[in-house]
């Protein structure tokens, strides 16, 4: 289980999107009063931005073997796009807990892998959620009819994070720590224009439920 927060830099050309509609409608009000409307001036007066930042939650499971140094994890967050909607990947990589000291069950985690993502909130959230405005957010949320007007939802992404945590109990099948993660989308442009590259942080709190008390490795619970 993890909570936290994320930055997605999506750098949309929304001159490519829905917004571009509601400049035009814009821009001929202007010109029946005969005064010219940019581009750049609607962008700066709706806020329009590259980034920006969304609260995360969500739950993972992590498999791994004895002390081998990787790992496959399978999760379901709410999505880098809007906390409304969610997002289901999984990773495949390399990763290992670092052990700090003697028998104070405090580790760091380091890991760095292959994410496959369907992004359930990438799309018309992105767009709403890139607009500064919030008098133009509440227009454009009745604009969409494409179900995915950014193009695809899927995304290939690599990601790498590091944290830090400590092992609860007599048994130490609980753990509780911060994480801070990467992720760099390698998508094709051709394919979607808009990225989904990411970085952010959070809070876990993880259960070991199968394996030896701290030989199996799983990695704490992320974001996309």
């Amino acid at each position: 289980m993890n909570i936290g927060g994320s930055r997605l830099y999506h750098n949309t050309d929304y001159k490519s999107t829905v917004v571009n509609n509601l400049y035009e409608y814009a821009q001929e009000l202007f010109e029946k009063k005969g005064l010219d409307y940019t581009w750049e001036e609607f962008a700066e007066a709706n806020q329009l931005n590259s980034s920006f930042m969304q609260p995360r939650f969500g739950f993972s499971a992590h498999f791994t073997y004895c002390d081998w140094p990787a790992f496959l994890i399978v999760d379901g967050m709410s999505s880098t796009s809007g906390y409304e909607k969610m997002s289901y990947s999984a990773t495949i990589g390399m990763g290992k807990d670092f052990e700090i000291g003697d028998n104070i069950g405090m580790f760091i985690t380091a890991l760095g892998g292959y994410k496959f993502v369907y992004d359930k909130g990438f799309g018309a959230n992105t767009i709403v959620h890139g607009v500064g405005d919030k008098s133009l957010r509440r227009e454009l949320e009745t604009f969409f009819a494409p179900e995915e007007p950014l193009g695809t939802k899927q995304g290939n992404l690599f990601t790498v994070r590091l944290g830090i945590g400590k092992r609860l109990g007599e048994t130490e099948n609980i753990s509780v720590g911060v994480e801070g993660y990467g992720e760099l989308d390698l998508t094709d442009k051709t394919q979607r224009q808009s990225r989904m590259t990411n970085i952010g942080a959070h809070l876990y709190m993880r259960f070991n439920i199968l394996g030896a008390k701290g030989r199996s490795y799983s990695p704490p619970a992320y974001g996309h």
